[in-house]
């Protein structure tokens, strides 16, 4: 049989995996169960206006998913750098020089709003020493390997930090994914820990341009259309749907991890990679958007937030042009109060006077990443069978849940099945 792939999923990871085949000069069918692209980042229609189901923060370290954006964006007007700057009013403050890494956050870090000269030079030993130490954090927690810096840099910075990466408590994140961040963003160029914010909704940013280039490339792109079985041979690859069936030559599939044991097929080949991903772990994360008047302006794009249930605030309007629409971000959603609304529109109005707004609306994503745990086991792109190969941020990569480690293992997928060929 030619090349015929199917790729199963139109998430970031799909999208990323059809697109570098479909390049590649393979014959590419993407299915997508939803109406939309994107997944577990996708673009979301809210009293007329394009939103997001959730507010996404890139970095400048993330080369694989910067690169696939301005490869669709030739333009350049799709992202907006920003020296790495975490404002938390009135109580931190801190912001990188352009100097060369790593001495950007330590300078930073000494020149911090809101902490001791003590505080300071700990959080500055201990990034160093992170950035130098090549030995395996191994099941320790962000809150074991932080346990000796002091309560105002951890709950400030690092927890901040971990919480936002991660999603997941820093009790139970894994120290190793946590400092693979780090090294990222704060050991190699000084522009690894810009900050990059989207200028256009999740959809347009790639999923959709992804799409208009793999058809240009003469694939296919179903959407509505749910995969509910599998039948794999040493021959083919049999798709079926609701409304039929096809026979490929490889698959990937690019599904969520707590939807991969429902698609694969009932064998031997696949029975320990079912029981890996049921049991993983997940957590939610809440965004609330407010629109204001739209003279309503932050002083700046971004800031932190403490005291309450959400950690970030994004002025879309700068962002998306979007005037006076604001969104707040809960990561590690579990267990949110009733009022959690409330309370998070009580920490908006701390940095910023605002007025009663027009409209409010909420989203949450119940299983938006897996809990990044200490000694999560992440599969291979490849699995026991020739034909089928993985895709998601779930899969083996140094980082957590994140558009980088989708984008990242699309791409790998596809390398791994051209090699194949």
């Amino acid at each position: 049989m030619n090349p015929h792939v199917a790729v199963v999923g139109g998430g970031w990871a799909g999208c990323a995996a059809a697109l570098t085949l479909a390049e590649a000069g393979v014959t590419v069918t993407l299915y997508e169960a939803a109406r939309t692209l994107g997944g577990r980042a996708r673009a979301v229609e809210l009293e007329g206006e394009a939103l997001d189901n959730g507010q996404h923060i890139l970095l400048g370290a993330y080369a694989q998913t910067l690169a696939l954006i301005e490869r669709l964006h030739p333009t350049g007007d799709a992202l907006w750098r920003l020296p790495l700057a975490l404002e938390q009013p009135p109580e931190f403050r801190l912001a990188c020089p352009r100097l060369p890494a790593p001495w950007h956050l330590v300078a930073g870090l000494l020149g911090a709003r809101g902490l001791r000269w003590q505080d300071k030079l700990a959080a500055a030993r201990w990034i160093d020493a992170q950035l130098r130490d090549r030995s395996d954090r191994g099941g320790l927690s962000v809150a074991a390997l932080t346990r000796d810096q002091p309560d105002a840099v951890n709950r400030l910075l690092w927890h901040a930090l971990c919480v936002s990466a991660l999603n997941t408590p820093p009790e139970q994140a894994s120290a190793q994914v946590f400092v693979n961040v780090l090294r990222d963003a704060f050991g190699g160029r000084r522009a690894d820990s810009d900050l990059v914010l989207a200028r256009r909704d999740l959809g347009t940013l790639l999923p959709v341009p992804a799409a208009t280039r793999i058809a240009g490339c003469g694939g296919t792109v179903r959407q509505a259309c749910r995969v509910t079985a599998l039948d794999v041979s040493d021959a083919a690859v049999r798709v079926a749907t609701r409304t039929g069936n096809a026979a490929f030559s490889h698959v990937v599939l690019a599904v969520a991890p707590q939807h991969l044991a429902g698609l694969l097929p009932r064998t031997a080949a696949f029975t320990a990679l079912a029981g890996t991903m049921q049991g993983y772990r997940y957590q939610p994360i809440a965004t609330l958007y407010l629109q204001f008047d739209p003279a309503l302006r932050l002083a700046q794009p971004l800031y932190a937030l403490g005291n309450g249930p959400a950690q970030f605030a994004f002025d879309r309007g700068q962002s998306h042009k979007q005037s006076g629409l604001v969104a707040l971000v809960v990561s590690t959603a579990s267990g949110l109060p009733a009022d959690w609304t409330v309370q998070a529109e009580r920490q908006l109005r701390g940095i910023v006077d605002a007025g009663p707004p027009r409209w409010r609306r909420r989203i949450v994503e119940k299983q938006a990443t897996y809990a990044c745990v200490p000694g999560l086991v992440r599969p291979s792109s490849r699995t026991a069978h020739p034909r089928v190969f993985l895709a998601g941020d779930y899969t083996e990569g140094p980082y957590p849940a994140t558009l980088e480690s989708a984008t990242r293992s699309g791409v790998q997928s596809a390398a791994a099945l051209l090699e194949s060929l």
